[in-house]
């Protein structure tokens, strides 16, 4: 008992470095033995029943409606296929949050560990782009773009080999490096913050060479809500930008140019974002918009209930609605996928939960005395905005590389948030 802490630790380390390396099936044996050891823990602790706040409540009453849809769906068997997947997740999440509130000091280890997993991916995803990697599948239109401006996009480690998937891993990632930042600044070492800062570039252009376009739309999220909060917090606490040295000034400058240089200068990744646009003219763009309409009228169908959670219960159903030719694992789009599956109350009690959770952490941006929660409040207002925008074009979230990280990002405001 007096090392089962320590071992749940391990656990939790276990399984976000094995998101680089094993399948699904692992990670899911991972978590549940993480879930048993703070489990088994929290058994015996004489401080009775932790408090759960509000976002935490709202999170259970999504998973209690997503059990009702289980039991409502036609297809049972498979649907429970994808309810256990979606039960190890939320088990996953409320013992790291016990975790957290017991091992407060392990919050920055976590998140200096999940900048080293960002930073392997991003060099193994550039390396792939430099060395022209193939495609495993057909990953890009090619009917109306000439060879050079082909992407070769980096897909990484990530089991399955997907440039989406890992494109998706990257960004939920991407703000470990802006807590990282700001840690390094709020205790002077510049230089530590300098070396953060390369790895944080490095790590958006591993993202940029993926060629996934629902990634750049999670960008949009991002850097606004990153550009604004550095602004204010220049205006607020350091007395606005004359304030801070000219070569800070110089070198953002510099590494901004340089990443809008190699988007516009770089004819293959220039081309891909022009796609973005292109709507029916292109192919994959064209096919997810088939699969819209396809979800949209399931969803209608389905209202109250959905069908049923999971991959393979959707693609049951999907295949009497699905335009011939566009078969698909999932609707492309989050909300779309939890209506679908759950049912609308499911859908509003999600988007209840991601509400509640930025709210929390806003007032704590706000209101908190402590720097350091500050910054970590930031960082996961960072991190839901990236996977939320990137969300709205693709499924890829609910694979387990994503969960694990965006779970354990969420709970560690329960390090802080008493």
């Amino acid at each position: 008992m007096e090392n089962i802490d320590n071992l749940a630790y391990f656990v939790l380390l276990s399984i976000l470095i094995s998101a680089l390396i094993l399948n699904s099936e692992y990670m899911g044996l991972l978590a549940l033995f993480f879930s048993f050891l703070v489990i088994f823990k929290n058994i015996f602790k004489s401080d009775g029943i932790p408090r759960f706040n509000n976002y935490h409540k709202a999170l259970f009453i999504y998973f209690l409606i997503v059990t009702v849809s289980l039991f409502a769906s036609t297809l049972f068997s498979l649907s429970l296929h994808g309810y256990i997947k979606t039960f190890i997740y939320t088990l996953f999440f409320f013992c790291a949050v016990l975790f957290f509130k017991d091992n407060k000091n392990k919050v920055f280890p976590i998140i200096f560990l999940t900048a080293i997993l960002m930073s392997i991916e991003s060099f193994i995803a550039i390396a792939q782009n430099m060395g022209g990697v193939t495609e495993i599948s057909g990953w890009q239109d090619m009917t109306s773009i000439n060879p050079e401006e082909v992407v070769s996009r980096a897909y990484g480690t990530l089991k399955p080999y997907n440039p989406n998937l890992l494109a998706g891993y990257l960004l939920c990632g991407l703000s470990s490096f802006i807590y990282l930042i700001l840690n390094s600044l709020s205790k002077n070492n510049k230089k530590r913050a300098l070396i953060y800062c390369i790895l944080f570039f490095i790590n958006i252009i591993a993202i940029i060479v993926t060629g996934c376009r629902g990634a750049y739309l999670g960008f949009l999220l991002f850097f606004p809500m990153l550009f604004f909060a550095l602004i204010y917090y220049i205006q607020k606490q350091l007395g606005g930008l004359s304030k801070i040295k000219k070569r800070y000034k110089n070198i953002a400058i510099a590494l901004i140019v340089a990443l809008v240089s190699f988007m516009t200068f770089n004819p293959a990744i220039s081309r891909r974002i022009e796609s973005i646009f292109a709507l029916r003219a292109d192919s994959s763009i064209s096919f997810r918009l088939n699969v819209y309409e396809s979800a949209i009228h399931m969803f209608l169908d389905n209202p109250i209930f959905g069908i049923g959670v999971g991959n393979q219960n959707f693609r049951e159903i999907y295949g009497l609605y699905m335009k011939s030719g566009f078969d698909a694992l999932g609707s492309y789009c989050v909300p779309l996928e939890i209506a679908v599956e759950s049912g609308i109350f499911a859908l509003i009690a999600f988007i209840i939960f991601i509400i509640l959770v930025i709210k929390t952490c806003l007032n704590l941006c706000l209101n908190s005395k402590n720097t350091n929660t500050k910054i970590l409040c930031l960082s996961t207002i960072l991190m839901l905005l990236a996977v939320i925008g990137h969300g709205f074009f693709d499924t890829i979230w609910f694979r387990p590389q994503l969960q694990f990280l965006f779970w354990t990002n969420i709970a560690m405001l329960s390090a802080i948030k008493e």
